[in-house]
């Protein structure tokens, strides 16, 4: 989960591309299993890294 993380952070790919390609059938698990990690889902991560506001 840590990769994808990174990944996220770093650059601009969709999630689902993320998602699959380090081992999730779908975005909806990787989203699951993200939010567990990290207690909000991968594209709330994301705003925040990036310094956007989350917040709509």
């Amino acid at each position: 989960m840590q990769v994808a993380a990174q990944r996220l952070k770093d650059s601009h790919e969709p999630i689902a591309r993320i998602a699959f390609e380090i081992g999730y059938e779908s975005e909806a698990a990787f989203t699951k299993a993200f939010r567990r990690a990290f207690e909000m889902p991968p594209v709330t991560w994301r705003k925040l890294q990036s310094g956007v506001s989350a917040a709509p």
